[in-house]
């Protein structure tokens, strides 16, 4: 895709990226439509239910799921604005906010373990407050007493609370594999980096390409889509209820994978 990116005095995009996004839009108009049509669907099931107030677990999957369809908008919308490396970090946040509903529909432990997490993550920072003199942190060292970490510590020891890692997340959801390579290209490793480079034929740097390449748009647009899928597997387990539109929108993202073939620009591996 050949698209022209022209940026003012301070660095932003000019007022002609209303022209960039309609061209970036009209080379996957089908993708887009549809990773629109998925967000509706994906709206339609979360309105269909009502978690119970003292059933932790259909709260916490719905405001899981409810975080998960705000990042994948932000992902898409980004992806139409040309932003490419956002959109990578977006969809990985919605990945994370889907490990965490999935894995919280389908295993009590995970319940828990979420919960209990918490203990631990209040304590870290408490602990980061006391260490360090920022401004940032005065009002938290301000309220962090004795007894309010004496209070902690108990929690921990007696809930046995331990770090939930996002990897643990994911096992317990059973998707790993798409995380694995967003999560370089979210940490910005030097295979990503490279995109900012262009080299001549011996790899010798001729100089920087600040806009971004387009070509993965296809490809993160159905990753996006698949994923905020599965988390709305997570609402139909939670509640016992069907999500018809499901089958027929992963149709549609298995074939746009294969239409874009082996050779597909996605997340650089090793």
């Amino acid at each position: 895709m050949v698209t022209t990116f022209e940026f003012d005095e301070d660095g932003f995009l000019t007022e002609r990226r209303a022209l960039l996004e309609a061209g970036i839009r009209k080379a996957s108009e089908k993708l887009f439509l549809r990773a629109e049509q998925i967000n509706r669907d994906c709206h339609k099931l979360l309105f269909s239910v009502s978690p119970h107030n003292e059933e932790g677990r259909e709260v916490l999957v719905t405001v899981t799921f409810i975080r998960a369809l705000e990042q994948y908008q932000a992902a898409v919308l980004l992806l139409q604005g040309g932003l490419v490396a956002p959109a990578k970090v977006e969809i990985r946040a919605t990945l994370e906010a889907v490990f965490t509903a999935r894995a919280i529909a389908a295993h009590e432990e995970a319940l828990k373990a979420f919960i209990t997490a918490d203990l631990i993550q209040r304590r870290k920072l408490i602990r980061k407050a006391q260490q360090h003199e920022h401004t940032n942190l005065a009002e938290l060292r301000g309220k962090a007493t004795d007894a309010l970490v004496e209070r902690l510590d108990a929690e921990i020891e007696e809930t046995d609370a331990k770090s939930l890692t996002t990897e643990r997340l994911a096992q317990l959801a059973g998707i790993t594999t798409v995380y694995a390579m967003l999560s370089m290209a979210t940490h910005s490793a030097v295979r990503e980096l490279e995109c900012y480079l262009l080299l001549n034929a011996e790899d010798k740097i001729q100089s920087l390409e600040y806009a971004p390449s387009l070509e993965e748009v296809p490809w993160l647009l159905l990753t996006a889509a698949n994923c905020i899928l599965l988390g709305g597997d997570a609402i139909a387990k939670a509640f016992s209820v069907p999500f018809e539109a499901k089958a027929d929108h992963l149709k549609f993202i298995e074939a746009g994978f294969a239409s874009l073939g082996p050779g597909s620009p996605g997340p650089r591996l090793a």
